[in-house]
């Protein structure tokens, strides 16, 4: 999320080059909320990410926060 909007894409890395191309170097999208947008579009935290997936069985431990690269 980077100034209220959430911005998506297959991976952490590739939202960000979107957010620096439109925005430029300084909009360093870690100025704002990084997480995962559920199939409903509903945006969630990191942390609650790594809940969900555990609970759904999607990774097999229960990391403190979830990282793209845990789901491949």
């Amino acid at each position: 999320m980077h100034d209220g909007v959430v911005w998506t894409g297959r991976r952490h890395s590739d939202v960000i080059m979107k957010i620096v191309l439109e925005f430029g170097r300084n909009a360093a999208p870690v100025k704002g909320e990084q997480g995962f947008v559920t199939e409903c579009g509903k945006f969630l935290t990191r942390e609650e990410a790594a809940k969900v997936a555990f609970q759904a069985g999607q990774v097999k431990e229960l990391y403190p926060i979830l990282m793209s690269e845990d789901l491949y």
